[in-house]
C-alpha cells in the first residue's frame, strides 16, 4: 500500500465519521453525549506490540478520535443493574466498535480458535462486536500481503470469513445510510429511542 493510499484511507474514515457524529448529535444526543475520549498513538502501540501486529489506518484513525462507539463500560461484564442502558452498539446489525483494551482478549477468543498451524503470521484483530463476549462481530485483517485492511466477519465455533471492504468504505456506507434514512444490508431504516440510536 502506498503512503497515498494510506493517507486517504484514513480521511475517508475521519470524514465519515465526522457525518455519523453529526447525525448523533442531531438525532441521537444520548449516544453522542456517551461517545468516549479518542484512544493515544502510545495506546495503539501498545496493541499493535502485545499482539505483534500493525493497525491499519483507516482503523488507527478512528480510534484517535473515539477509543470505540460507547463508553468502556458497555463493553465489560458484569453489567451493573444500576448501569444506563448501552449505547456502543448502534451500529447496523447491533454492533459496536470495542475500546483499545478489549481487543486484546477478543483476539485470543473465537479468532484464535481459527488460526491454521500452517500460517503462523496470520493477525486478525476482532474491533466490532454484538455484546461484551466478543464471541461474534467484524474482524480488521492485519495480516501482511494482500487482504491486509479487508473486514471480515467471525463468529464463535465456525471459521472467519474475509471480506472485500476496508473499514474505511463501511463507516461510508453505514454514514450514507444513516443521513439518508435508510437501512443497512438486511437492516431496517435506523430509530431512536430515548435519545438512542437502535439500528437492529
Amino acid at each position: 500500500m502506498t503512503d497515498d493510499q494510506i493517507r486517504i484511507r484514513a480521511e475517508q474514515t475521519l470524514v465519515a465519521w465526522a457525518r455519523i457524529e453529526t447525525w448523533l448529535k442531531e438525532h441521537a444526543p444520548h449516544t453522542f453525549q456517551r461517545l468516549p475520549a479518542p484512544a493515544t498513538e502510545g495506546e495503539v502501540r501498545s496493541l499493535e506490540q502485545d499482539l505483534d501486529l500493525a493497525v491499519p489506518a483507516d482503523v488507527r484513525a478512528f480510534y484517535l478520535v473515539r477509543n470505540g462507539t460507547g463508553p468502556a463500560s458497555d463493553f465489560g461484564w458484569p453489567a451493573s443493574p444500576d448501569a444506563p442502558e448501552p449505547t456502543g452498539y448502534f451500529l447496523p446489525d447491533g454492533e459496536g466498535v470495542g475500546p483499545l483494551e478489549n481487543l486484546g482478549a477478543w483476539f485470543e477468543g473465537p479468532l484464535a480458535a481459527a488460526h491454521l498451524e500452517d500460517e503462523p503470521g496470520q493477525r486478525y484483530l476482532p474491533i466490532t462486536t454484538i455484546d461484551p463476549d466478543g464471541f461474534y462481530g467484524s474482524f480488521v485483517d492485519c495480516t501482511p500481503g494482500q487482504g491486509y485492511g479487508l473486514l471480515g466477519t467471525y463468529a464463535e465455533a465456525e471459521l472467519p470469513n474475509p471480506g472485500r471492504a476496508t473499514f474505511a468504505a463501511y463507516l461510508t456506507e453505514v454514514a450514507n445510510a444513516l443521513c439518508e434514512g435508510r437501512g443497512f444490508g438486511d437492516d431496517n431504516a435506523p430509530r431512536v429511542i430515548d435519545g438512542r440510536l437502535d439500528w437492529q
